[in-house]
């Protein structure tokens, strides 16, 4: 029985659920060192990125469109319009986290700083 236990707690990690993952996938990148950002700027960039996470967060929990969708597909017929309609406000949504976020970063950097948060990017995109 003993034995049991014991291999039963060193498998329980085994078990357990990967929440670190999905944590992984939804993060942003933070180290923008390569800016080399004035204190004035990166106490601007904190107020930036604080009000981006939390849309992008509001985002990532857009469950009304969502569960739109999915109902359109379990319906007896595909109703490919609404689906369209649905799916680019999502889209749109979307886009207009990331222009709202550029458009502030655009104001903040110089351009030297633009040049070197232009390969970066992509990691600022809204999925």
């Amino acid at each position: 029985m003993k034995l049991l236990i014991i291999l039963f707690l060193l498998m329980s990690p085994l078990l357990a659920d990967d929440d670190e993952h999905e944590y992984k996938e939804r993060r942003l990148p933070l180290d923008v060192s390569y800016l080399n950002l004035s204190d004035h700027q990166y106490k601007k960039l904190v107020k930036i990125v604080k009000k981006f996470k939390y849309e992008r967060k509001e985002f990532h929990e857009e469950e009304d469109t969502t569960k739109e969708i999915s109902e359109l597909f379990l319906s007896d017929t595909f109703d490919r319009d609404k689906f369209v309609r649905l799916t680019n406000r999502l889209k749109s949504l979307s886009v207009e986290i990331q222009a709202d976020f550029f458009e502030k970063m655009h104001k903040l950097l110089n351009k030297n700083q633009k040049k070197r948060f232009i390969k970066y990017m992509k990691e600022w995109e809204v999925e």
